[in-house]
């Protein structure tokens, strides 16, 4: 896929993930992981920008911030072990020191680094910040959507696992369960994202991922969501009962009916 531009950009990512890969050469799995998924979600990034019709120099910005999106995870994992950042670091406002301090957008104008960088901070952010820059904003959901879109593959993949064979780092370590605590319950049937305080098990955090329609920003992106399965696969791993097949069908609903337009 063209880098657009960006050669220095992703070689400097392969160097350095490459020093994150040895520095944790006895647990690379999750290294591993969030290298492929940095690298997808630039291609996710890159066909919503076509398809949102962006100029050469649009799609060499979200190249690159698609590409950079996480790349706080591999320090934060190097020196905490972990991907949760309330017991770590906030690993986009890492990423974007790391980009500063390496200087690696040097080739973008100051207003486009600036873009960029608010882009990767504001990607984790429970609810996207108001930005008064129209090409920020655009940025931001992009990245989002992108983001979403990859998680929830990774998800899939990871549940096609057997138990013993899935990596607990990708469940951010959370116990098992047999029900979904209510309060989550709540937020999702209320068409909010799910509070991270009210996860307290893995159904709980693929409860969240089901919630997470209610913040997904283009029409390519649910048609994508449809087109992948994503939220029927989703709903395999939940409690089958009534409240979950409430909450799942009327996420559905509101995916397809996003996806046509409405």
């Amino acid at each position: 896929m063209n880098s657009y531009g960006n050669d220095d950009i992703h070689a400097w990512f392969g160097r350095y993930t490459r020093h994150h890969m040895l520095i944790n050469s006895t647990d690379r799995y999750p290294v591993s992981l969030k290298i492929v998924h940095c690298q997808r979600v630039r291609r996710e990034a890159l066909t919503l920008g076509r398809d949102l019709a962006l100029d050469t120099r649009d799609l060499g910005i979200t190249d690159a911030a698609g590409l950079l999106h996480d790349i706080g995870r591999f320090p934060q994992y190097s020196t905490h072990k972990t991907f949760v950042d309330s017991v770590s670091v906030n690993h986009a406002e890492l990423g974007a020191r790391v980009l500063k301090e390496n200087l690696v957008l040097r080739k973008f104008s100051q207003r486009e680094q600036e873009r960029i960088l608010t882009a990767i901070r504001y990607h984790n952010r429970a609810v996207l910040p108001a930005d008064r820059d129209r090409k920020v904003h655009l940025l931001s959901r992009m990245l989002r959507d992108a983001d979403k879109l990859d998680i929830w593959r990774v998800f899939t993949e990871h549940n096609k696992l057997s138990k013993d064979a899935r990596n607990n780092t990708v469940d951010q370590d959370l116990p098992d369960g047999d029900s979904c605590s209510e309060k989550a319950l709540a937020d999702i049937m209320a068409r909010k994202l799910v509070d991270y305080r009210h996860i307290v098990s893995k159904n709980d955090f693929a409860l969240m991922r089901l919630a997470w329609v209610y913040d997904v920003n283009f029409t390519h992106t649910f048609r994508e969501i449809l087109a992948r399965n994503y939220l029927q696969t989703l709903h395999l791993t939940l409690p089958q009962n009534d409240k979950i097949k409430v909450a799942f069908e009327a996420a559905l609903t509101y995916v397809e009916q996003r996806a046509a337009g409405l």
